[in-house]
């Protein structure tokens, strides 16, 4: 990532040492550390970028995880803006102000979504206690009282009941027509009819081994961040499409759920292209604005819509995985249309 750093000048006009500061491109990142028990030497107590770097080691999970991907993208942003605005890697330059300046940064210049503004401003808030509780920032804590972004409900984003059952049709033909050893459509249906049923996300589903179901639940799923949970049941349907994928083309050896044809994990994009080529199939005979775009995302969107409805926000919060209830209300929101509807049919 360019960021701005500082080069230092000596001119020797009129025999004496002169100095200029010039600001000149320079990119940061942080190092990964290979030992979890790394500590800072005390000559790099006073750098910001040090602190970082061990907070990622120790804090942010495996590094292939998805969590500290983030969140090292997060820290390598501010870090580009907190050393174009002070010229400097000391911790006692970040304070509250500064924190503040980075946010409005994010939003004007950067363009980017409050609700991701928010997520940055999560990791940082995080990241800065962890930092202050070994190393004192000079004006105290630099997100305290630090408030998110105000942000409007979004628009919900799942599936309508014709347009899923669109979409299990769609997925039962392509079993039928996609006979050829590398086109997978058994395990294709299993992955939508998972990730429908349960509310994964597609990392979550495909982080998942065999030992892990037992025929009718799922154990130990490492959820977003740090949290675990412990069992989850997957319901009749999804359970029918898995097994028949596990008899039929996977098999019983160890390892991940969802292969490849080589027996490798799967990667997000196969999750995508396997969801793409059922859309295709169930838009074949609908017209461009009944079609369906379809993801992972979308699918999560549905259930958790579906059982906050059937049951109620506290069941939905825990098949989601959150620890908390602050991101719950975008996955079960109504839509515009559905709350035009109830206000027609109030009277």
């Amino acid at each position: 990532m360019t960021t701005q750093g500082l080069r230092t000048i000596r001119e020797n006009g009129h025999g004496e040492a002169a100095f200029a500061i010039e600001l000149v491109p320079r990119r940061i990142e942080l190092a990964p550390h290979n030992s979890k028990d790394a500590l800072i030497p005390f000559a790099r107590r006073d750098s910001l970028v040090a602190w970082f770097e061990l907070y990622l080691a120790i804090e942010a999970g495996p590094e292939d995880s998805n969590t500290f991907k983030a969140k090292r993208r997060d820290l390598e942003e501010f870090l580009s803006y907190f050393t174009l605005a002070t010229g400097a890697d000391c911790p006692d330059q970040w304070t509250r102000s500064l924190t503040e300046g980075f946010l409005r940064h994010l939003l004007a210049k950067r363009k980017l979504a409050a609700t991701t503004v928010n997520r940055v401003l999560a990791t940082l808030k995080h990241v800065s206690v962890w930092v202050h509780r070994r190393r004192h920032f000079l004006a105290g804590k630099p997100c305290e009282r630090v408030k998110d972004i105000t942000t409007d409900v979004p628009e919900w984003r799942g599936l309508e009941d014709l347009q899923v059952n669109r979409l299990k049709s769609a997925a039962e033909q392509l079993c039928h027509i996609h006979t050829r050893a590398d086109q997978n459509p058994i395990r294709d249906r299993a992955i939508l009819l998972v990730l429908l049923h349960t509310a994964l996300r597609a990392s979550e589903l495909l982080a998942l081994d065999l030992e892990q179901f037992d025929g009718k639940y799922v154990a130990n799923i490492q959820r977003k961040g740090k949290a675990v949970t412990r069992e989850l049941l997957i319901a009749k349907h999804a359970r029918d499409a898995l097994d028949q994928y596990i008899v039929e083309v996977r098999g019983r050896k160890p390892g991940p759920l969802f292969q490849s044809r080589t027996g490798g994990r799967l990667a997000p994009q196969n999750v995508d292209t396997a969801l793409k080529k059922i859309a295709a199939q169930a838009n074949a005979m609908l017209s461009k604005p009944e079609q369906i775009h379809l993801s992972a995302h979308m699918l999560r969107h549905t259930m958790l819509r579906k059982a906050a409805d059937l049951k109620d926000i506290r069941y939905a919060m825990r098949l989601s995985g959150h620890t908390s209830s602050k991101y719950i209300w975008r996955y079960i929101e109504p839509s515009r249309k559905e709350q035009e509807q109830a206000l027609e049919e109030l009277y």
